[in-house]
């Protein structure tokens, strides 16, 4: 076939077919899909770069009609001079622009946005440059306010641990709890000690209650004979003092039915037969309450940092303690 060809023809072939594949691979790597096609070329100055890198793809409606060419530092404003080639032959409205966007997994591209206006740019025209907040600016935005309460909040719980009142108080706690402990003890041996006075009063107040029907009987027989022998000496004046000494009689008559009837403090301080039970009811309550805190002291002592703990002792508390029944009412 090729008989009669000369070694540097076909070499010269080869040599042709190689550069032309080689531009036409290179112009489709860079997205030119028809390098024989023309293209438009823009320029945008962008105030930050952003990341983007010369050959970055320019997008519109989700189709890559261009790329950035080639970027250039100038040095008298502190801007970068982009170049853009377009390969599209989409007509650009004057006032439209290149806005740079970030890639899900990486990466920098540029959208077109078109402007609204009948009136079209040419080749050689400007872009106007569009920034747009990339996913990590957006998130270091909402977790830098978030970082920053998290550092006080530590910051603050730091302070309050070292403080010397909490230390001190901490330090204070199990003498707090043997103090109660001793006064609870000492409440139980005062009760104790007081029972037997207690009860003997509360005997002498029956028996005086249950004499006084005697007195009045008495009390009675003794005026009958004294009026007896009043009617010897001046009338009117034993008739004042008869009388008067009815009325204190009458009276003791009152006190003595008020008694019976448990009528007044005395009246109940007598009949209330309560009243020893609960002095030892209470005795009781107290005992338990004092085995209660120093069983779960974090129920009692509310600590910021112990929210937990203090629910878990309410919760074993409320178990476990047979003097205080947990209210089923209240929501935990």
């Amino acid at each position: 076939m090729f008989k009669g060809v000369s070694k540097e023809t076909k070499v010269g072939s080869l040599t042709a077919l190689a550069i032309t594949v080689l531009i036409l691979g290179y112009n489709y790597m860079v997205g030119k899909d028809n390098p024989f096609k023309g293209s438009r070329n823009f320029y945008v100055v962008f105030d930050s770069a952003q990341g983007l890198a010369e050959n970055t793809a320019v997008m519109f409606n989700g189709y890559r009609i261009g790329q950035l060419r080639k970027m250039k530092f100038n040095e008298d404003n502190n801007k970068i001079l982009g170049y853009v080639e377009i390969f599209s032959s989409l007509k650009i409205p004057k006032g439209s622009g290149l806005k740079i966007e970030s890639e899900l997994l990486g990466g920098m591209k540029m959208r077109l946005v078109l402007a609204h206006n009948k009136n079209y740019i040419d080749d050689g025209d400007t872009l106007l440059p569009i920034y747009a907040k990339d996913v990590m600016s957006m998130v270091n935005e909402k977790v830098a306010p978030i970082a920053a309460g998290a550092d006080s909040l530590l910051q603050n719980l730091n302070r309050l641990i070292t403080r010397n009142s909490v230390q001190q108080s901490f330090d204070h706690l199990p003498a707090l709890i043997a103090s109660v402990q001793q006064t609870v003890d000492e409440l139980k041996s005062t009760l104790a000690a007081m029972k037997p006075g207690v009860t003997t009063t509360l005997d002498n107040v029956g028996k005086f209650t249950a004499n006084l029907d005697n007195y009045n009987q008495s009390i009675q027989a003794s005026l009958k004979s004294f009026a007896r022998l009043s009617g010897k000496v001046d009338s009117m004046d034993l008739v004042k003092l008869t009388k008067s000494i009815e009325s204190t009689i009458s009276s003791l008559a009152d006190v003595t039915s008020n008694l019976s009837k448990g009528e007044g403090t005395l009246g109940m301080l007598a009949n209330d037969k309560a009243l020893y039970n609960n002095l030892v009811s209470t005795n009781q309550s107290l005992q338990c309450l004092m085995n209660d805190i120093k069983a779960y002291p974090e129920k009692y002592i509310p600590l910021p940092w112990g929210k937990h703990q203090r629910k878990v002792a309410k919760e074993k508390s409320a178990a476990t303690n047979t003097c205080f029944p947990a209210d089923t009412t209240k929501k935990k």
